[in-house]
């Protein structure tokens, strides 16, 4: 009896699970201070480092919620034991940089249509490590639900605002990109 894993087949479900780790961001963000300022309507700059860090965490928050990079990354994923494919988070996927099955270099096919999918050639495969660096994604669809992100954050600066708790992306930002979310988390 074997365990079901996004549609895959493992023998060992207790030894199932994966680790992803940014290696390195190489893309730059979708909005800069200057286009949050305006959108914040600010005129000083006093709060210009706080707005900065607030652009990345929306974004961060964002790229959580669709399970997919807004800015390019190199980013690294460790499974220990898997069957003959591995799916890809933060997919669209620009380039893989290595594949090692039990460390050592292994052969792969990359499909799907962001190249997501990557299908080993040796198995079995007790531990699984590919580099890969994403696209990033780019529009107006996602430099806007940053821009009401960052605003949200700028305009609640606490957990919470008179009434009611701001503990989730809101509403707005979630219907903006409900059609580019991935279902991969």
């Amino acid at each position: 009896m074997g365990f079901k894993t996004r549609g895959y087949l493992s023998e060992r479900p207790e030894e199932f699970h994966y680790q992803t780790k940014v290696n390195s961001v190489t893309g730059s963000e979708l909005i800069n201070n200057t286009l949050a300022k305006s959108f914040l309507r600010v005129d000083t700059t006093a709060d210009d480092t706080l707005i900065d860090k607030m652009i990345v965490t929306a974004r961060v928050c964002l790229e959580n919620y669709l399970g997919r990079d807004i800015v390019a990354k190199n980013r690294t994923i460790y499974i220990p034991y898997l069957g003959s494919r591995v799916d890809l988070p933060f997919a669209p996927v620009a380039s893989i940089s290595s594949v090692t099955v039990d460390g050592s270099s292994a052969s792969y096919s990359a499909k799907g249509l962001n190249n997501e999918i990557i299908e080993l050639e040796e198995l079995p495969a007790k531990e699984v490590k590919i580099t890969y660096i994403t696209e990033g994604l780019s529009g107006s669809n996602y430099d806007h639900a940053l821009l009401q992100l960052v605003s949200t954050y700028y305009d609640n600066r606490a957990e919470f605002k008179t009434g009611e708790a701001v503990n989730e992306i809101p509403t707005s930002v979630r219907m903006f990109l409900a059609g580019e979310k991935n279902l991969f988390i």
